[in-house]
């Protein structure tokens, strides 16, 4: 069957998309550490924090904007009071400042803050007996000559280092340890995309993905009958080819010669770990029989590391390499023997989309080339997006984010006990049955047993990694009875 009557066939899968939580959200941690508290004189607040930031300018790679630098003497924690305020200051007098990690030496510290020492407190006055009047006066009292340096007392105290991430976090921060700010936004961007991205992208990628990812399960298809890999298939999209009607039936748009959904698709690829050729032996596939459409390779039903090939034969490597060996074809001087690694028909159906004769297309309402030159500001996998049949391995994650893709999608049923995406086990409603019998949902959730010891990664958004992807699965809508590939314990790397 020829890619066109493919593409006409294509039943789009039912069902929305819903982000994937990042591995901050779903296991916070709450990370302390040691800081110093002194107090110091109210007036001269501003002082202080000009002083410190000048001496000891504080580490831009970990942000502690959500600690109050001052704290007056109502807003210690009852824990601290004993500690704090025994000094016996009047509270109009003194504020008390935070000096956050990376502490500085004490001495050092105190001679800093000498200059900003609370004003001498006034001895206890007591009566003194009535005696006769007499021309003698007393001495005055000597004067105080203890260094200022000394009146400057540090106490070490207890600091979370990670914002909080809820109102009632904050609070009980707040009444623990030392007074916090909570800023909805802040955690949010340093675990998490950001809300208005996340909806925005979600909502331009709902109407189409059912779609590609039926599509990434037809080349998965294609891939495993031909013996030459795994049943994983990867989809790559353009949003900005995307037509903006997405209400318009796509059989209907194409036979009236409109644009289809298909405009945007920039690539798509299928796994090829068993077309290896290595020092002129045959590959895997040719060795048992099944390339060239002589159906599945017997070496699915089990992993064999011997046999599996690299992961730069996974789906994902593959459809990378496509992109960029076009963009490599298509560099001035270049030679215009084809280099691409093409295996499927849809790949190769996809890739003279964009070869130099599909600009003559354009001419007549096409939509021309669709992997962009360099010279058009094409760049690695920059603003595209990816979807899946499964849940890529996590070497495949990493190529993602090293390509710099902008979402990563694949269906909820596809995932695998060996990827890299998800954060978290899948949740599912817990069946009751009422008074007449009939089964219903449970406003309980429980988790499933297979899944809980497994490892999660949520490798699309980590914060210690340089670039982050938006993660969304698709939920179909009969997932709640269906098993994934992860509950079924598929041992390969998809």
């Amino acid at each position: 069957m020829d890619a066109e009557s493919i593409l006409r066939g294509v039943q789009p899968l039912m069902g929305e998309v819903v982000p994937i939580r990042s591995v901050q959200e779903t296991r916070p941690l709450e990370e302390y550490a040691e800081a110093y508290v002194a107090e110091v004189n109210v007036k001269t607040a501003s002082k202080v924090i000009k002083a410190l930031d000048s001496k000891f300018p504080r580490d831009s790679s970990h942000p502690q904007s959500h600690l109050r630098r001052f704290a007056k003497h109502n807003q210690i924690p009852e824990s601290l009071r004993p500690t704090l305020l025994k000094q016996g200051y009047l509270p109009s007098q003194t504020i008390f400042v935070l000096v956050p990690p990376p502490l500085p030496a004490p001495e050092a510290l105190q001679a800093l803050l000498a200059p900003f020492a609370p004003p001498p407190r006034e001895p206890p006055t007591t009566p003194q007996p009535t005696e006769p009047s007499s021309t003698t006066t007393s001495a005055p009292a000597p004067a105080d000559t203890t260094p200022a340096a000394s009146k400057i007392t540090l106490h070490t105290i207890t600091v979370p280092m990670q914002p909080p991430l809820t109102p009632p976090q904050a609070e009980l921060w707040s009444s623990k340890m030392w007074p916090v700010v909570f800023n909805p936004a802040a955690p949010r961007a340093l675990i998490a995309p950001p809300p208005q991205i996340l909806s925005r992208v979600r909502d331009s990628i709902n109407p189409k993905a059912g779609h590609y990812l039926a599509l990434a399960q037809i080349v998965a298809a294609e891939a495993e009958q031909s013996g030459l890999g795994r049943g994983v298939g990867a989809v790559v999209v353009d949003p900005e080819l995307e037509p903006e009607a997405t209400d318009i039936d796509p059989q209907t748009e194409a036979a009236e010669g409109g644009s289809t959904w298909t405009d945007a698709i920039v690539a798509v690829a299928g796994d090829g770990r068993y077309s290896r050729r290595e020092g002129g032996n045959p590959a895997q596939a040719e060795l048992v029989g099944g390339g060239g459409g002589g159906g599945p390779n017997p070496n699915c039903g089990v992993y064999n590391a011997d046999c599996e090939g690299g992961p730069e034969l996974h789906a994902l490597m593959r459809v990378v390499e496509l992109i960029s060996s076009k963009r490599r074809e298509d560099q001035p001087g270049s030679r215009r023997q084809q280099i691409r690694p093409v295996l499927y028909g849809l790949e190769d159906y996809f890739l003279k989309k964009s070869d130099v004769a599909a600009k003559v297309e354009a001419d007549d309402g096409g939509v021309g080339p669709r992997i962009r030159s360099r010279a058009q500001g094409g760049y690695l996998c920059n603003d595209l997006d990816v979807y899946f049949s499964h849940e890529p391995c996590i070497c495949c994650c990493m190529g993602l984010l090293l390509s710099r893709f902008r979402a990563v999608i694949f269906p909820r049923r596809g995932r695998m006990v060996s990827g890299g995406l998800a954060s978290e086990p899948v949740v599912k409603p817990v069946p009751v049955e009422t008074e007449g019998g009939e089964s219903t949902e449970a406003s309980e959730d429980k988790e499933d047993d297979s899944e809980k010891t497994r490892e999660y990664y949520g490798l699309h958004w980590r914060k210690e990694l340089n670039w982050r992807a938006l993660g969304f699965e698709f939920v179909a809508e009969n997932d709640s009875t269906g098993e994934s590939c992860a509950e079924k314990g598929v041992p390969f790397h998809a």
